[in-house]
Protein backbone atom coordinates (compact mmCIF):
# COMPACT_ATOMS: atom_id res chain seq x y z
CA UNK A 1 0.00 0.00 0.00
CA UNK A 2 2.85 2.33 0.90
CA UNK A 3 4.55 1.63 -2.44
CA UNK A 4 1.31 2.39 -4.28
CA UNK A 5 0.87 5.70 -2.44
CA UNK A 6 4.45 6.76 -3.24
CA UNK A 7 3.93 6.03 -6.93
CA UNK A 8 0.68 8.01 -6.99
CA UNK A 9 2.35 10.85 -5.12
CA UNK A 10 5.15 11.04 -7.74
CA UNK A 11 2.52 11.14 -10.50
CA UNK A 12 0.62 13.98 -8.80
CA UNK A 13 3.84 15.92 -8.19
CA UNK A 14 4.66 15.59 -11.90
CA UNK A 15 1.18 16.80 -12.86
CA UNK A 16 1.30 19.76 -10.49
CA UNK A 17 4.83 20.72 -11.61
CA UNK A 18 3.88 20.35 -15.28
CA UNK A 19 0.73 22.40 -14.77
CA UNK A 20 2.76 25.16 -13.14
CA UNK A 21 4.94 25.35 -16.24
CA UNK A 22 2.37 24.81 -18.98
CA UNK A 23 -0.55 26.80 -17.66
CA UNK A 24 1.59 29.93 -17.48
CA UNK A 25 2.49 29.58 -21.14
CA UNK A 26 0.68 31.49 -23.82
CA UNK A 27 3.06 30.59 -26.60
CA UNK A 28 3.36 32.76 -29.67
CA UNK A 29 6.37 32.01 -31.78
CA UNK A 30 8.80 34.86 -32.31
CA UNK A 31 10.86 33.36 -35.10
CA UNK A 32 14.63 33.50 -34.76
CA UNK A 33 16.62 34.81 -37.65
CA UNK A 34 16.73 31.91 -40.13
CA UNK A 35 19.40 31.35 -42.72
CA UNK A 36 16.77 31.45 -45.45
CA UNK A 37 16.24 35.16 -44.73
CA UNK A 38 19.95 35.95 -44.66
CA UNK A 39 21.64 36.73 -47.98
CA UNK A 40 25.32 35.88 -48.07
CA UNK A 41 28.08 37.51 -50.13
CA UNK A 42 26.33 40.30 -51.99
CA UNK A 43 29.12 41.77 -54.13
CA UNK A 44 28.95 45.25 -55.70
CA UNK A 45 31.68 46.60 -58.02
CA UNK A 46 32.31 49.90 -59.76
CA UNK A 47 34.77 52.59 -60.78
CA UNK A 48 36.04 55.19 -58.32
CA UNK A 49 34.80 58.41 -59.89
CA UNK A 50 34.98 62.05 -58.83
CA UNK A 51 31.59 61.97 -57.09
CA UNK A 52 32.19 58.59 -55.46
CA UNK A 53 29.56 57.89 -52.79
CA UNK A 54 29.72 54.75 -50.65
CA UNK A 55 26.01 55.02 -49.80
CA UNK A 56 25.14 54.42 -53.45
CA UNK A 57 26.94 51.08 -53.28
CA UNK A 58 25.11 50.18 -50.08
CA UNK A 59 21.75 50.95 -51.73
CA UNK A 60 22.70 48.85 -54.75
CA UNK A 61 23.62 45.99 -52.41
CA UNK A 62 20.29 46.20 -50.58
CA UNK A 63 18.36 46.10 -53.85
CA UNK A 64 20.46 43.24 -55.18
CA UNK A 65 20.10 41.24 -51.95
CA UNK A 66 16.31 41.62 -52.07
CA UNK A 67 16.23 40.22 -55.60
CA UNK A 68 18.50 37.36 -54.52
CA UNK A 69 16.27 36.53 -51.57
CA UNK A 70 13.07 36.64 -53.62
CA UNK A 71 14.64 34.43 -56.32
CA UNK A 72 15.46 31.90 -53.61
CA UNK A 73 12.06 31.75 -51.88
CA UNK A 74 9.52 32.55 -54.63
CA UNK A 75 8.52 30.58 -57.69
CA UNK A 76 9.39 32.30 -60.95
CA UNK A 77 5.78 33.27 -61.76
CA UNK A 78 5.52 35.34 -58.54
CA UNK A 79 8.70 37.38 -59.06
CA UNK A 80 6.88 39.94 -61.21
CA UNK A 81 4.63 40.78 -58.25
CA UNK A 82 7.53 42.25 -56.25
CA UNK A 83 9.73 43.72 -58.99
CA UNK A 84 8.72 47.38 -58.43
CA UNK A 85 9.45 47.60 -54.70
CA UNK A 86 11.38 50.80 -53.90
CA UNK A 87 14.68 51.04 -52.04
CA UNK A 88 13.10 52.71 -49.00
CA UNK A 89 10.63 49.81 -48.70
CA UNK A 90 13.46 47.29 -49.01
CA UNK A 91 15.35 49.05 -46.20
CA UNK A 92 12.29 48.62 -43.97
CA UNK A 93 12.49 44.85 -44.51
CA UNK A 94 16.13 44.62 -43.37
CA UNK A 95 17.30 44.18 -39.78
CA UNK A 96 20.98 44.87 -40.41
CA UNK A 97 23.89 44.29 -42.76
CA UNK A 98 27.54 43.43 -42.35
CA UNK A 99 30.45 44.48 -44.56
CA UNK A 100 32.49 41.34 -45.19
CA UNK A 101 35.17 42.87 -47.37
CA UNK A 102 36.00 46.20 -49.00
CA UNK A 103 38.73 46.92 -51.51
CA UNK A 104 40.07 49.84 -53.57
CA UNK A 105 42.44 48.94 -56.40
CA UNK A 106 43.50 50.54 -59.68
CA UNK A 107 40.64 53.01 -59.67
CA UNK A 108 38.09 50.29 -58.94
CA UNK A 109 35.96 49.68 -55.88
CA UNK A 110 34.50 46.43 -54.59
CA UNK A 111 32.46 45.80 -51.47
CA UNK A 112 30.92 42.55 -50.16
CA UNK A 113 27.94 42.39 -47.78
CA UNK A 114 25.99 39.94 -45.67
CA UNK A 115 22.41 41.15 -45.27
CA UNK A 116 19.90 40.07 -42.61
CA UNK A 117 16.23 40.44 -43.53
CA UNK A 118 13.46 40.61 -40.94
CA UNK A 119 11.44 37.41 -41.29
CA UNK A 120 8.19 38.79 -39.90
CA UNK A 121 8.29 41.87 -42.12
CA UNK A 122 9.01 39.73 -45.20
CA UNK A 123 6.08 37.47 -44.36
CA UNK A 124 3.76 40.44 -43.76
CA UNK A 125 4.73 41.86 -47.15
CA UNK A 126 4.05 38.52 -48.88
CA UNK A 127 0.69 38.14 -47.15
CA UNK A 128 -0.37 41.60 -48.38
CA UNK A 129 0.62 40.63 -51.90
CA UNK A 130 -1.06 37.19 -51.51
CA UNK A 131 2.15 35.31 -52.26
CA UNK A 132 3.27 32.04 -50.68
CA UNK A 133 6.98 31.47 -50.18
CA UNK A 134 9.14 28.36 -50.26
CA UNK A 135 11.32 27.21 -47.41
CA UNK A 136 13.49 24.88 -49.47
CA UNK A 137 16.75 23.35 -48.39
CA UNK A 138 19.54 22.54 -50.83
CA UNK A 139 19.37 19.01 -52.22
CA UNK A 140 21.40 16.76 -54.50
CA UNK A 141 19.54 15.41 -57.53
CA UNK A 142 20.52 13.01 -60.31
CA UNK A 143 19.48 14.69 -63.58
CA UNK A 144 18.94 12.40 -66.57
CA UNK A 145 18.35 14.38 -69.79
CA UNK A 146 17.41 11.77 -72.41
CA UNK A 147 17.28 13.21 -75.94
CA UNK A 148 15.35 11.52 -78.74
CA UNK A 149 15.34 12.88 -82.28
CA UNK A 150 12.36 11.55 -84.18
CA UNK A 151 12.11 8.77 -81.57
CA UNK A 152 15.77 7.72 -81.87
CA UNK A 153 17.83 8.07 -78.70
CA UNK A 154 21.13 9.98 -78.82
CA UNK A 155 24.16 9.08 -76.74
CA UNK A 156 25.25 11.62 -74.15
CA UNK A 157 28.02 13.09 -76.29
CA UNK A 158 25.49 13.87 -79.04
CA UNK A 159 23.05 15.24 -76.47
CA UNK A 160 23.23 19.05 -76.15
CA UNK A 161 21.27 19.02 -72.89
CA UNK A 162 23.67 16.58 -71.26
CA UNK A 163 26.77 18.46 -72.48
CA UNK A 164 25.56 21.92 -71.49
CA UNK A 165 23.58 21.22 -68.32
CA UNK A 166 26.43 21.99 -65.91
CA UNK A 167 27.40 25.22 -67.65
CA UNK A 168 26.10 28.66 -66.74
CA UNK A 169 24.94 29.90 -63.35
CA UNK A 170 24.85 27.29 -60.60
CA UNK A 171 21.50 26.58 -59.01
CA UNK A 172 21.39 27.71 -55.37
CA UNK A 173 18.87 25.11 -54.26
CA UNK A 174 19.61 22.06 -56.40
CA UNK A 175 22.96 20.41 -56.97
CA UNK A 176 22.56 18.45 -60.19
CA UNK A 177 24.50 15.22 -60.70
CA UNK A 178 24.86 14.05 -64.30
CA UNK A 179 25.15 10.28 -64.83
CA UNK A 180 28.15 8.80 -66.58
CA UNK A 181 27.44 7.42 -70.02
CA UNK A 182 26.52 3.78 -69.60
CA UNK A 183 25.30 1.59 -72.47
CA UNK A 184 23.10 -0.38 -70.11
CA UNK A 185 21.47 2.83 -68.84
CA UNK A 186 20.93 4.09 -72.40
CA UNK A 187 19.37 0.78 -73.36
CA UNK A 188 17.11 0.96 -70.30
CA UNK A 189 16.09 4.54 -71.21
CA UNK A 190 15.39 3.61 -74.82
CA UNK A 191 13.01 0.88 -73.70
CA UNK A 192 11.14 3.47 -71.62
CA UNK A 193 10.23 5.77 -74.53
CA UNK A 194 6.67 4.47 -74.67
CA UNK A 195 6.17 3.84 -70.95
CA UNK A 196 8.45 5.72 -68.54
CA UNK A 197 9.36 3.25 -65.82
CA UNK A 198 9.88 4.63 -62.28
CA UNK A 199 11.85 1.55 -61.23
CA UNK A 200 14.37 1.90 -64.07
CA UNK A 201 14.91 5.61 -63.35
CA UNK A 202 15.41 4.89 -59.66
CA UNK A 203 17.99 2.21 -60.51
CA UNK A 204 20.05 4.78 -62.44
CA UNK A 205 19.80 7.32 -59.58
CA UNK A 206 20.76 4.68 -57.01
CA UNK A 207 24.03 4.10 -58.88
CA UNK A 208 25.05 7.52 -57.50
CA UNK A 209 23.74 6.86 -53.97
CA UNK A 210 20.91 9.34 -54.48
CA UNK A 211 17.16 8.85 -54.15
CA UNK A 212 16.23 12.21 -55.66
CA UNK A 213 16.05 12.33 -59.43
CA UNK A 214 14.81 14.41 -62.36
CA UNK A 215 14.23 12.55 -65.59
CA UNK A 216 13.82 14.61 -68.79
CA UNK A 217 12.32 12.72 -71.69
CA UNK A 218 13.13 15.13 -74.55
CA UNK A 219 11.82 14.40 -78.03
CA UNK A 220 12.45 16.61 -81.07
CA UNK A 221 10.23 16.21 -84.10
CA UNK A 222 8.92 18.55 -86.81
CA UNK A 223 10.11 21.82 -85.23
CA UNK A 224 8.78 21.01 -81.76
CA UNK A 225 10.74 19.98 -78.69
CA UNK A 226 8.52 18.11 -76.25
CA UNK A 227 9.82 17.55 -72.72
CA UNK A 228 8.26 15.22 -70.19
CA UNK A 229 9.64 16.09 -66.75
CA UNK A 230 9.43 13.32 -64.17
CA UNK A 231 10.70 14.05 -60.66
CA UNK A 232 11.12 12.30 -57.33
CA UNK A 233 12.21 14.84 -54.71
CA UNK A 234 12.26 13.93 -51.01
CA UNK A 235 9.80 11.11 -51.70
CA UNK A 236 7.32 13.30 -53.59
CA UNK A 237 6.59 12.58 -57.27
CA UNK A 238 5.60 15.39 -59.65
CA UNK A 239 5.37 15.23 -63.46
CA UNK A 240 5.08 18.05 -65.99
CA UNK A 241 4.82 18.30 -69.78
CA UNK A 242 6.54 21.20 -71.53
CA UNK A 243 7.05 22.11 -75.17
CA UNK A 244 9.25 24.56 -77.08
CA UNK A 245 9.13 25.62 -80.71
CA UNK A 246 12.57 25.38 -82.31
CA UNK A 247 13.26 25.09 -86.04
CA UNK A 248 16.57 23.25 -85.68
CA UNK A 249 18.74 21.73 -82.95
CA UNK A 250 21.59 23.75 -84.47
CA UNK A 251 20.03 26.90 -82.95
CA UNK A 252 22.31 27.15 -79.89
CA UNK A 253 20.84 30.45 -78.70
CA UNK A 254 17.40 28.89 -78.45
CA UNK A 255 18.80 25.72 -76.88
CA UNK A 256 20.63 27.78 -74.23
CA UNK A 257 17.32 29.47 -73.38
CA UNK A 258 15.56 26.08 -73.13
CA UNK A 259 18.21 24.66 -70.78
CA UNK A 260 17.93 27.74 -68.52
CA UNK A 261 14.13 27.57 -68.58
CA UNK A 262 14.14 23.86 -67.69
CA UNK A 263 16.36 24.59 -64.69
CA UNK A 264 13.91 27.26 -63.52
CA UNK A 265 10.92 24.92 -63.99
CA UNK A 266 12.65 22.15 -62.00
CA UNK A 267 13.58 24.58 -59.21
CA UNK A 268 9.95 25.76 -59.15
CA UNK A 269 8.81 22.16 -58.62
CA UNK A 270 11.12 21.87 -55.61
CA UNK A 271 9.93 25.24 -54.27
CA UNK A 272 6.27 24.25 -54.66
CA UNK A 273 6.90 21.05 -52.68
CA UNK A 274 8.22 23.27 -49.86
CA UNK A 275 5.56 25.97 -50.04
CA UNK A 276 4.63 27.73 -46.81
CA UNK A 277 1.13 29.00 -47.53
CA UNK A 278 0.87 32.15 -45.44
CA UNK A 279 -2.65 32.78 -46.74
CA UNK A 280 -4.13 29.56 -45.36
CA UNK A 281 -2.74 28.67 -41.90
CA UNK A 282 -3.99 25.34 -40.57
CA UNK A 283 -4.44 23.95 -37.08
CA UNK A 284 -4.26 20.44 -35.68
CA UNK A 285 -5.06 18.93 -32.27
CA UNK A 286 -2.47 16.40 -31.11
CA UNK A 287 -1.71 14.36 -28.04
CA UNK A 288 1.73 13.39 -26.77
CA UNK A 289 2.68 10.58 -24.38
CA UNK A 290 4.92 12.38 -21.88
CA UNK A 291 7.20 9.85 -20.22
CA UNK A 292 8.76 12.48 -17.98
CA UNK A 293 9.24 16.24 -17.62
CA UNK A 294 12.39 16.24 -19.76
CA UNK A 295 10.55 14.41 -22.53
CA UNK A 296 7.85 17.08 -22.54
CA UNK A 297 10.31 19.99 -22.41
CA UNK A 298 12.14 18.57 -25.43
CA UNK A 299 8.90 18.44 -27.40
CA UNK A 300 8.14 22.08 -26.58
CA UNK A 301 11.61 23.16 -27.69
CA UNK A 302 11.37 21.14 -30.90
CA UNK A 303 7.94 22.54 -31.75
CA UNK A 304 9.52 25.97 -31.47
CA UNK A 305 12.26 24.97 -33.90
CA UNK A 306 9.92 23.58 -36.58
CA UNK A 307 9.88 26.44 -39.06
CA UNK A 308 6.38 25.91 -40.45
CA UNK A 309 4.81 25.99 -36.96
CA UNK A 310 3.53 29.48 -36.24
CA UNK A 311 2.45 28.84 -32.65
CA UNK A 312 0.97 26.23 -30.34
CA UNK A 313 -1.32 26.17 -27.32
CA UNK A 314 -1.34 23.75 -24.40
CA UNK A 315 -4.93 22.55 -23.90
CA UNK A 316 -4.98 19.90 -21.17
CA UNK A 317 -3.04 16.95 -19.77
CA UNK A 318 -3.44 13.85 -17.64
CA UNK A 319 -1.00 11.38 -16.12
CA UNK A 320 -0.02 9.89 -19.49
CA UNK A 321 -0.73 12.48 -22.16
CA UNK A 322 -0.40 16.19 -22.93
CA UNK A 323 -2.74 17.77 -25.48
CA UNK A 324 -1.74 20.61 -27.79
CA UNK A 325 -3.26 22.67 -30.57
CA UNK A 326 -0.65 23.46 -33.22
CA UNK A 327 -1.03 26.26 -35.77
CA UNK A 328 1.13 25.78 -38.86
CA UNK A 329 1.59 26.65 -42.53
CA UNK A 330 1.64 23.98 -45.20
CA UNK A 331 0.06 20.52 -45.18
CA UNK A 332 -0.15 17.70 -42.61
CA UNK A 333 2.29 15.75 -44.79
CA UNK A 334 4.77 18.63 -44.64
CA UNK A 335 4.31 18.93 -40.87
CA UNK A 336 4.97 15.19 -40.56
CA UNK A 337 8.21 15.53 -42.58
CA UNK A 338 9.39 18.45 -40.45
CA UNK A 339 8.67 16.62 -37.19
CA UNK A 340 10.53 13.56 -38.52
CA UNK A 341 13.71 15.65 -38.58
CA UNK A 342 13.50 15.94 -34.78
CA UNK A 343 12.80 12.25 -34.21
CA UNK A 344 9.00 12.43 -33.98
CA UNK A 345 6.27 10.76 -35.99
CA UNK A 346 2.89 12.39 -36.57
CA UNK A 347 0.24 9.68 -36.74
CA UNK A 348 -3.42 9.88 -37.67
CA UNK A 349 -5.42 7.27 -35.75
CA UNK A 350 -8.85 7.57 -37.34
CA UNK A 351 -8.92 11.36 -37.05
CA UNK A 352 -7.07 11.47 -33.70
CA UNK A 353 -3.56 12.89 -34.21
CA UNK A 354 -0.67 11.82 -32.02
CA UNK A 355 3.00 12.82 -31.85
CA UNK A 356 5.23 9.83 -31.10
CA UNK A 357 8.88 10.13 -30.12
CA UNK A 358 11.29 7.47 -31.35
CA UNK A 359 14.23 7.01 -28.98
Amino acid sequence: MSKYLKQRLRQYIFIIFTATILLTISFSKAFPQENIFTVEEVVIKGLIEKNFNRDNYINRALNKSFKMLMSKILVSSDLTKIKNIKTKDIKYLINSFQVLDEDYYEGKYEIKFKIFFNEKKIKDMLIKKRISYSQSKKIRVVIIPALFIENEIKNFQENYFYREWSKGTKNELIEFILPLEDLEDLSRIEKMKNTIDDVSIKQIANNYNEENYVFLFINFESGLLKVHVKTLLEGIKINKNLSYKIASLDDEEKLTYIVADLKIKIEDIWKEINFVNLLMPLSINVKFNHINKSNLENLKNNLYDVNIINNYLFKKFDINYSYFKIYYYGTPKRLKLELNKFGYDLKDNQGQWEIIFYE
